[in-house]
């Protein structure tokens, strides 16, 4: 009787497939890891990145309250000398004439003029502040003066981003060249 030889080609096909599928698993499993490392280290980056820059938007907001809150305090004070010296104004022209009444409401008009023509000068100005985020970026900041309300009071009227280095092109490396 002859014996059946059992062929070698299909045992070893099959355990060099098993071998290479191995072989896929760990290199998918090395590529996984180090995206897996450099999408961690893009994070610490950007939250870093978003710490700085709100720490700056923090010293912008509190510079501005600060700034709203010394023009409050200039307008009341101007409003409550306004106010003073046209109650004194009106106690003395109620004890005299009323030509010397005229004369005095006169004055006072002329001192409202006048502290109102203070603040006028102060709303053409505009403040510019920069704030440094990282070392290649700064928040450039500009504030206008607004009277509209009750109160006058520095809105924002610029907020940009920038970078504070120049542009240097890279020229090290020729990518194309041209016929010439």
């Amino acid at each position: 009787m002859k014996k059946r030889e059992i062929p070698v080609m299909n045992v070893g096909i099959s355990l060099i497939i098993l071998i290479f599928m191995n072989i896929c698993l760990a290199a998918f499993a090395v590529l996984s890891l180090e995206n897996a490392v450099s999408d961690y280290s893009l994070s610490k980056k950007t939250a870093k990145h978003t710490t700085q820059y709100y720490e700056a938007v923090n010293n912008v907001q509190e510079l501005l309250a600060k700034e709203n809150q010394e023009l409050r305090e200039k307008a009341e004070t101007k409003t409550a000398e306004a106010k003073s010296s046209q109650k004194k104004a009106e106690i003395k022209t109620a004890e005299t004439k009323s030509t010397e009444k005229k004369i005095k409401v006169k004055t006072v008009k002329n001192m409202q003029k006048q502290s109102q023509k203070d603040i006028k000068k102060v709303a053409k100005s505009q403040i510019k502040l920069t704030e440094s985020v990282s070392k290649s970026q700064q928040l450039v900041v500009t504030l206008q003066l607004d009277e509209t309300g009750g109160y006058p009071q520095y809105y924002i009227q610029k907020w940009k981003l920038c970078s504070s280095d120049d542009w240097q092109a890279d020229d090290s490396l020729d990518v194309y060249q041209s016929g010439e």
